[in-house]
């Protein structure tokens, strides 16, 4: 795969990536720049389940593409990352997830999220079958096993410290209960503490969009029922099961303005496990945002801009379904090609102001280094698992939640 890069003379040229890094670099611009050096600057862009790290200088502009998801507090990097926790048996399969922070720096990583409902019924079946023996890394459980309890941490986005996701469950026991349910969230990675609407923007931001939210859920309930009638009171039954949630919620911005997206889970029935995005409500900026707007994109598809005080970074989404993303430096009318990545982009942070320390640089550089050799069995970003096969596992993903869709 060809990564963008560009000589001294401002031509830029494709060079070869290791085929790792087929699903990260999606293409590389192999075009003419304009005369004359790009701006000196180096920065992170971020899109959905990776990191790019381009760098402009005498050089030229050379970009290095690694499955990473960072979070910036206080000018230093953390690594986010989701990892299974298998306690299953050849009969019972448990498996859940679990959410961490580590230190770019140190190297420690720091639990942020777990699912303990899925543990503890691991446990509760160890002791009640104590001539059970748990399944070796490389074993496969039964193909029907009779108790399958899983779950998913969803990670939806990251806004400074605070990361929005969703979490789902599924159980199912033969002979015995049932039980799917969805909710989300938003955890601070710095405490792994999760925040109410009212804890991240204020109590008067919260008293105002909480009602706004139960108002657009009755209407949307009321909809939904209505376009319901026609498929029998199977439909009808499954909508009663969603219930509105205050603490069910992800941040959202547009324009690098706040927005609160509420959802709605669903629990029992056929509604068990799923979620209804409601339509994003703007909220006030707090103080917190101050240090997050820079790093969001201004403008609406299909160009989003990251101005500068001598430049401006753009990236022109694709017009039909926006999953390609063309990265340029732009000066005037001059403009300077970077690449063309997985989009959207999320994130870009700006490395040049203030500069890396030697000490964050080398993090860095390892981080990436490291990244380059996760498998999914090692590191994941997100791995959903069908749920006919527990022992399947699919390619990592991150969906932001702007992507999700909402309830009109």
């Amino acid at each position: 795969m060809a990564v963008a890069t560009s000589d001294p003379r401002g031509l830029l040229y494709c060079g070869v990536l290791p085929h790792r890094f087929l699903p990260l670099l999606l293409l590389a611009a192999c075009a003419r720049s304009p005369r004359g050096p790009a701006p000196r600057t180096e920065f992170l862009v971020a899109n959905a389940d990776s990191t790019f790290w381009v760098t402009s200088d005498a050089r030229g502009i050379r970009m290095r593409g690694a499955p990473l998801v960072l979070a910036r507090n206080g000018g230093r990097f953390h690594e986010l990352y989701v990892a299974d926790d298998d306690r299953s048996f050849y009969d019972a399969i448990f498996v859940g997830q679990r959410l961490f922070r580590r230190d770019l720096v140190s190297g420690d990583s720091v639990q942020l999220l777990s699912d303990g409902e899925v543990a503890d019924m691991a446990e509760r079946f160890a002791v009640e079958h104590p001539d059970e023996r748990p399944l070796a890394d490389d074993e496969e459980g039964a193909p029907n096993p009779r108790t399958s309890a899983m779950a998913e941490l969803h990670l939806l986005d990251l806004h400074g410290p605070y990361a929005s996701f969703e979490h789902l469950t599924d159980i199912d026991v033969r002979g015995g209960s049932s039980r799917h349910a969805a909710h989300g969230g938003v955890v601070d990675v710095r405490t792994g503490e999760e925040l109410s609407v009212g804890a991240l923007f204020g109590a008067a931001e919260a008293a105002r969009i909480v009602p706004q939210a139960e108002s657009a859920w009755r209407t949307a309930r009321d909809s939904l029922l209505l376009a319901a009638g026609s498929r029998g009171d199977a439909a009808r039954s499954a909508i009663q099961y969603f219930e509105f949630n205050a603490a069910s919620y992800s941040i959202t911005a547009q324009n690098r303005e706040p927005q609160v997206q509420f959802t709605v889970p669903g629990a029992g029935g056929d509604a068990g496990g799923v979620t209804i995005p409601l339509p994003p409500i703007r909220v006030s900026p707090p103080s917190w945002w101050r240090e997050v707007r820079s790093e969001l994109p201004l403008g609406t598809a299909p160009l989003f801009r990251w101005p500068r005080e001598r430049f401006e970074l753009v990236a022109r989404s694709d017009t039909g379904s926006g999953d390609r993303a063309t990265l340029a430096l732009r000066d005037g009318t001059k403009e300077w090609p970077v690449g063309v990545v997985k989009g959207p982009v999320r994130r870009v942070f700006f490395l040049d102001q203030p500069a890396l320390s030697r000490e964050e640089r080398r993090a860095l550089v390892r981080a990436f280094d490291e990244a380059s050799l996760y498998s999914e069995q090692t590191r994941i970003v997100q791995a959903p698992r069908p749920r006919t096969h527990p022992n399947e596992r699919a390619s990592p993903r991150l969906i932001p939640a702007s992507q999700r869709g909402a309830v009109q």
